[in-house]
C-alpha cells in the first residue's frame, strides 16, 4: 500500500489547533483497550506514531484532556 504523497494537514475536531505532518508515520496502529474505546465510543481507536521531526503545530495550542483518571492525552 502507498502513502499519499507529504506533507499532511489536518486539525483538531473544534479546528482550532491545524497541525502539519512531513514525514511518513514510523507505525500506525489499532488499539482496542478499553480506554481507547470510551474515549472513542468505538471497538477501537487509531492511531499513527510520527517522528518528532516531521510534526508541527503551526495553529492554536494543544491542551491535555482525556478521560477522568490516570490517562492523559493532548489534544
Amino acid at each position: 500500500m502507498s502513502l499519499l504523497p507529504l506533507p499532511w494537514t489536518g486539525a483538531c475536531r473544534c479546528a482550532q489547533v491545524r497541525l502539519t505532518i512531513s514525514a511518513p508515520p514510523l507505525l500506525t496502529m489499532a488499539c482496542h483497550c478499553t480506554e481507547c474505546q470510551k474515549m472513542t465510543s468505538s471497538a477501537f481507536s487509531l492511531s499513527a506514531a510520527i517522528p518528532a521531526d516531521g510534526f508541527a503545530v503551526v495553529q492554536g495550542e494543544p491542551v491535555i484532556g482525556g478521560l477522568h483518571g490516570a490517562s492523559r492525552h493532548y489534544f
